[in-house]
């Protein structure tokens, strides 16, 4: 029997349930080269200086959005400006003591610090009729872009606050995926971590996609 929209919906119930506090957001760190070229390429994206009480220091912030089922979901891209000689600062961006390896492209993408605030019910988006279509979205088989949308919508929409949500995810999804194209493309989606720093996670792609 193919995965169903509906079984979708229940899993991500209970990630939500278990891996889910009100405090805090997620962070990923962006390769630095990969950052750089982000931003060389997009002087259109507005910096602002915002204080971040976790880095203990004044940063530059910029705000873009990742379309997850056909709506608009906001991100916070975090650069440092100058050298804070904190630890606080130095263990937010990843850089080494005395600010070691400190440049002003390391990125930090974060996420949302409350489900809310995207104003969208998870259940609406994960149980959508494909195309505005008039039939139940329940039954419908999911693919490759279903999947990818709910990896996004789990993370980006600050569902859950642990990465362990997202391992679990997979692994639940490779059980139960029947269709081969779809099952080896989400196993190069895993692969995709494991690789040389060089490239870009796979859910730092799926916010840096459009771009």
């Amino acid at each position: 029997m193919p995965l169903s929209k509906q079984a979708v919906a229940d899993i991500f119930a209970e990630l939500h349930k278990k891996h889910y506090v009100a405090r805090g957001y997620m962070i990923t760190t962006v390769n630095d080269d990969a950052a750089k070229k982000f931003v060389e390429d997009h002087p259109e994206i507005e910096w602002t200086l915002e204080y971040n009480k976790y880095a203990e220091a004044e940063i530059q912030t910029a705000k873009i959005h990742v379309i997850i089922f056909g709506k608009p979901f906001t991100v916070l891209l975090e650069r440092p400006m100058d050298q804070v000689h904190r630890s606080e600062f130095e263990y937010y961006f990843g850089f080494g003591g005395h600010c070691s390896g400190f440049t002003r492209y390391r990125m930090i993408v974060r996420f949302a610090t409350t489900f809310e605030e995207h104003g969208f019910d998870y259940k609406t988006l994960l149980l959508a009729p494909p195309n505005d279509a008039e039939e139940s979205g329940q039954n419908v088989a999911v693919n490759a872009d279903y999947i990818q949308d709910v990896f996004k919508l789990l993370v980006i929409g600050g569902y859950v606050k642990y990465w362990k949500a997202w391992n679990e995810l997979n692994e639940w999804f490779l059980e139960r995926i029947d269709d081969e194209n779809t099952r080896t493309w989400l196993l190069h989606e895993i692969e995709r971590d494991k690789m040389e720093k060089k490239s870009l996670s796979t859910i730092n792609k799926y916010v840096f996609e459009n771009y």
